[in-house]
């Protein structure tokens, strides 16, 4: 029997996959322009255009998906409106509470683009109204925590009394503040660099058991670093990470006395909670690739790390992106 050491190890990472700005929770403040349409349908006053301001809350449920409360004082118009042979001249703040279902994505690794639609409660004067409200927008991370929002809303139209098709337009810019985001500090010594250079040495010098007249083959080790190997914002595995996988997989088809553990890991971005479950879906989706290719679930041990073992600093971008990583690793065996 021969006897080989081989320690593959594969750093997976994509552009976007923690988002700065997806944690779970955040609340925030803005300020803007107030526009209203339809607010003049009679001679008289009228001023459709006002300062306004708002403030909002959420809770991300996965990467992509959230759910935003919102109450906007979109501003105080004067108005006219003509109705039954009467004209009503409106002098009043309209406000909306809005529910409203959020899509977000990254653009980059600080700018996220979010769209989101739901139902607002209008008021205006006297007149109520539930409507459709849609909303665009873009947040540009400060910090860790805090990012700045830019956004456009709109609601349509209201229609009650002597108010109808009503609409209106909100411009605002705000801060967002996101709970669970707050900058880990992140310390990597060189004395604890030189012990996993040390022990990564031992283990490729781990004794041999000598057979004179028979060859010892041994793999060094391999390690990479690849960009976009999954999908932007998700779990699922990028055409690209597909060659690197197959190879590993050859290697364990053809060894199936061999394993491979798979540890996902993330930067500090986020709750710990919710790195946790994204690092575990990362392993997954290698582990199910794997799979897919012929490999015996039995093979394969797959965890998830979240933001415990990070490998260079969260205080840069380029840290947080060397920390969003997946390593393999296929132990000693004998073959």
């Amino acid at each position: 029997m021969k006897k080989t050491s081989l320690f593959v190890a594969v750093a997976l990472t994509s552009v976007g996959f923690s988002s700065p700005l997806l944690a779970e929770v955040y609340l925030g403040g803005k300020l803007g322009l107030g526009l209203i349409d339809d607010a003049c349908s009679a001679s008289g006053p009228c001023d459709d255009d006002a300062l306004g301001y708002g403030v909002y809350g959420g809770y991300h449920f996965t990467e992509r998906w959230g759910l935003e409360l919102g109450f906007d004082s979109i501003g105080e118009f004067e108005s006219s409106h003509y109705y039954n042979n009467t004209t009503k001249y409106v002098d009043s703040r309209l406000t909306a509470l809005s529910l409203t279902p959020r899509y977000t994505f990254s653009a980059t690794d600080t700018i996220d683009v979010f769209l989101k639609a739901g139902a607002a409660y209008m008021d205006y004067d006297r007149a109520n109204d539930t409507v459709f409200t849609a909303g665009l927008g873009s947040e540009l991370s400060l910090s860790e925590s805090l990012a700045l929002r830019l956004e456009y809303q709109y609601f349509d139209d209201i229609n009650d009394s002597y108010i109808h098709d009503l609409s209106s337009h909100f411009i605002s810019l705000g801060l967002t503040y996101t709970f669970g985001n707050a900058s880990k500090t992140t310390s990597i010594e060189e004395e604890e660099e030189v012990e996993l250079i040390q022990e990564s040495e031992k283990k490729m010098a781990e004794p041999m058991e000598e057979k004179p007249m028979e060859p010892v083959a041994i793999k060094q080790e391999q390690s990479k670093s690849h960009q976009n190997l999954f999908k932007n914002n998700g779990s699922e595995l990028a055409p690209e990470s597909h060659a690197e996988l197959d190879s590993i997989a050859a290697i364990l088809i053809e060894h199936p006395q061999a394993t491979v553990n798979i540890v996902g890991h993330t930067d500090s971005s986020g709750s710990e909670a919710y790195n946790q479950k994204i690092s575990e879906d990362r392993a997954k989706s290698v582990s199910d690739y794997l799979q897919e290719k012929g490999v015996k679930k039995t093979q394969i041990n797959a965890r998830g790390e979240g933001e415990s073992n990070p490998i260079a600093t969260n205080k840069t971008a380029e840290g947080r992106s060397a920390n969003r990583r997946v390593d393999i690793e296929i132990p000693n065996f004998e073959y």
